[in-house]
């Protein structure tokens, strides 16, 4: 990356066709890439709307000389991702709303197969693609397994089924209808982890979501400021509730209930696994005392166990089981 923002193109004269939100905080080294690979589409009839969430670097200043008319930086202050987002959506004027993270990137037909995949599919509120997975080495992995979850429409329960195992819509491989986002409230506003995760949910609750198992976004691992670096997993996040309330409005969903039990035992997990290496180990065993599980019993004993040893050896064990199963 050479750290500026090249090209200037013609768009499309009148409204868009689809906008781009790019939520920015503390991401100079990474928001050139981002920029680039919206300017890069080979659908070139969009706007592109980041939004500044008061950074202290220069990554706005990077945005701001961006030459392409289709390009505009707001700045505000920091108020979360959710609030950027919320802004940025407010700021555009397109039917379709694709959402990108400062330090992630997109295919260059990432745009184009949106487009083809809502025109193929008018009664979605999402269009949703996999994404790969970069390490800093730059080898790549895909984020959802093709064989665990092919091309689909997605509803809530396919949505829990193939979630306890990562989710299938990613905030930066995703595209939203704005009157389906507005109607289901928006990003929640003063969440700091799973806010993403409990927009797709509400969407999923109003309709299905097209997911495509072929890689749309990338996913940079070495990116700095991520959130999910700088702040802890929560025991329950928001989108708990949002599920909990769903169910109860539909006791008949039986299935739907059992693999949504088992989503939120993903995340208790990942709870768990934070407690034994930075937290508190008995907190953590008492979590998982509590977790009723089918899908993730292998790995509730393995933490039981490591729950039982010093944080040194717990962090050294856990490396070695990166090492070998990476």
């Amino acid at each position: 990356m050479n750290g500026t923002l090249n090209g200037a193109v013609t768009g499309t004269p009148g409204a868009p066709a689809v906008s781009v939100v790019i939520p920015l905080y503390n991401k100079e080294d990474h928001i050139a890439r981002a920029v680039e690979s919206v300017l890069a589409q080979t659908w070139r009839d969009f706007e592109l709307v980041v939004v500044d969430a008061g950074s202290r670097d220069g990554g706005a200043a990077l945005v701001e000389g961006c030459a392409d008319p289709r390009v505009r930086l707001h700045r505000q202050p920091n108020g979360g991702v959710s609030v950027a987002r919320n802004r940025g959506v407010a700021l555009t004027s397109a039917p379709l709303i694709a959402f990108l993270d400062a330090d992630d990137a997109w295919e260059p037909d990432f745009l184009d197969n949106v487009m083809a995949l809502q025109a193929s599919h008018p009664a979605s509120v999402a269009v949703a693609m996999n994404y790969e997975v970069v390490a800093p080495n730059g080898t790549r992995s895909l984020g959802v397994d093709p064989a665990r979850a092919p091309s689909q429409l997605l509803d809530p329960l396919a949505y829990f089924r193939i979630g306890k195992h990562g989710s299938p819509v990613f905030s930066s491989a995703v595209a939203v209808r704005r009157e389906a986002l507005a109607a289901a409230g928006g990003f929640p506003e003063g969440v700091r982890l799973g806010e993403d995760i409990d927009t797709w949910i509400r969407l999923l609750f109003q309709g299905p979501v097209v997911f495509d198992a072929r890689p749309g976004g990338m996913y940079f691992n070495d990116a700095t400021n991520r959130a999910l670096n700088t702040h802890a997993p929560p025991a329950r996040y928001v989108f708990f509730d949002t599920i909990d309330r769903w169910l109860a409005a539909h006791p008949d969903q039986v299935e739907a209930r059992r693999e949504a039990e088992e989503f939120k035992n993903f995340f208790r997990l990942l709870h768990v696994h934070h407690q034994l290496r930075w937290g508190d180990a008995e907190a953590g065993r008492r979590l998982l005392a509590d977790i009723r599980t089918r899908t993730f019993r292998r790995e509730q004993l393995r933490l039981r166990v490591l729950s039982r040893v010093p944080r040194a050896c717990y962090t050294g064990l856990s490396r070695l089981r990166q090492a070998l199963f990476r």
